[in-house]
This record gives structure tokens, sequence and C-alpha cells, in this order.
């Protein structure tokens, strides 16, 4: 670790699971049918990465994987207060699954010289869980999963975090440098700043970063190098509920016996 640590925080710009669709023939999410938006757990991520700045000091660099409109996300934590941030783009990522994925964010990583990369427990558009982990794995560092609050030990290069468990949690102690998913609805969001949203909006200019600028062959990523397979979908059509409306107490008692609704 240099004299301030880097902070990096993981977002991603996801349609908006209230509107999103999905193609009845590739199985693929269709991005087009529902507005772009961060992703929700992302935020508490970037509440973590912020909360370790505030404690200890460094610089925290929010990074995203995607097309040029994903600047959209970046300025967004900016205007909450990141120091920085960087976007990873090139036509050769399109369609990199969840492999492809953590091997481009922990090749940002080690190109931003991270001593810490924050993510949230997972996206919404796949929800696997399996990116935060997948960092970790390509780069051989330590993890701490489902951190429910944390507590930097920076002067000794250590990072101690509180983890949900079934049935209650743990605090565990890792040396840095570590990748952390945050448990989602932890670390509430804090508001962005006008003055920040000002800067942001009007001034802000993010690092681009491609595949070459951080050391990856275009055979390494994209849909090709995506282990990830959709067996089969189908496309269920909802059935109309039958509906009662009822006056009273005595009346609803009444419908739910005929019902059989208690056995």
């Amino acid at each position: 670790m240099g004299d301030e640590p880097v902070i990096v925080v993981g977002v991603k710009q996801v349609p908006d699971d209230d509107e999103v669709r999905i193609d009845p023939d590739t199985g693929h999410l269709d991005r087009a049918s529902a507005p772009a938006v961060m992703n929700p757990p992302d935020r508490n991520a970037l509440e973590a990465a912020l909360g370790l700045r505030d404690d200890a000091g460094g610089t925290v660099v929010a990074v995203t994987m995607g097309p040029p409109t994903a600047t959209d996300v970046l300025e967004e934590a900016v205007a909450i207060g990141c120091d920085d941030a960087a976007l990873i783009t090139d036509r050769a990522f399109a369609g990199s699954d969840t492999w492809p994925t953590s091997l481009t964010l922990a090749a940002a990583a080690e190109s931003l010289g991270a001593d810490v990369f924050v993510c949230g427990e997972e996206t919404t558009d796949s929800s696997t869980g399996q990116v935060p982990p997948g960092i970790a794995a390509h780069l051989g560092w330590a993890q701490l999963t489902y951190a429910e609050e944390l507590d930097p030990e920076f002067d000794d290069e250590t990072l101690v975090a509180r983890r949900d468990v079934e049935g209650g949690h743990e605090v565990v102690a890792a040396e840095l440098p570590v990748v952390v998913a945050v448990a989602y609805g932890e670390f509430e969001p804090r508001p962005a700043g006008l003055h920040r949203k000002l800067y942001a909006e009007s001034e802000f200019e993010p690092i681009e970063l491609s595949a070459e600028d951080i050391g990856l062959d275009d055979d390494e990523v994209g849909i090709d190098a995506s282990p990830t397979e959709v067996g089969g979908m189908e496309t269920v059509e909802p059935v109309e509920r039958e509906r009662v409306v009822v006056e009273g107490v005595d009346e609803l008692a009444d419908e739910l016996a005929e019902t059989e609704v208690f056995g």
C-alpha cells in the first residue's frame, strides 16, 4: 500500500427492474426496454467506500464496465462523493458473463493501484453474486463478503469486517489488498451535494480504459470467453386471479370458509 490507500468501488448501469423485459428468443435481457439506473446494491457499496475514506483517508475511484453511455453512473458516483472514476469500455467486452467481467474488473483494479475493491452484493440484472469473489480469485486477494460494518486498520494494512452469517454475525480481519462485497441494504447511502452534482455534470471527465489498456487480449473477454449458456426458457402467461368484494367481516369469513383457505 502507498502513503494513501486507493479504494476502488464498482458500480454498474442496469435496466430498471420494474420495467425490464426478457427476450424470449435469446433469453437475454432486453436492455432497451427499460431506462438505465445505477444498480441499487452498488449504492451501499459507494457509501461503504466513502466511509472508509472518511475514517482512514485515501482516494475513492468508481469504476464501471460498459458502453460509453455508462458514464452516467460514474457521474452519479462522483456527484455522491467519489474522487475520480474510470469507464472500462471496449467492443471486445460485449456479451461478457461473470467470468470475463470479474477478470476485467480485476485487471482494472491492478491498473488503478487498488488496495481495496468494494462491490455491491449482487446486481439486479443477473443476481449471481459471482463477480466480487471472481475478482478476488483472479487477483489472489483476500475477500470479505456480506459485510455489514467495516473498520479500517490501514496502518497495519488490515481491514476488519462484521459479516452477516446464518444465525448471527462474525468479525473477520483480512490483510490488504482485499475485495469487499457489501450486504445489500447496509451502509445507508448519502445524498449528493448540489456543488458535486454541478461538477459531475459540467466538468468531470472519467478515465477511459480499453482491454489493451488494462493488459487483456480480446479473446479473454466478451461472449466467446463466457462459459454461461441459457439452457432454455419459457414465457408463462399470467393467470387472472378471481376477486370477490365483501361488505364486512362476517361475509369475509364466509367466503374464506367456502374457498377452504384454512384447509
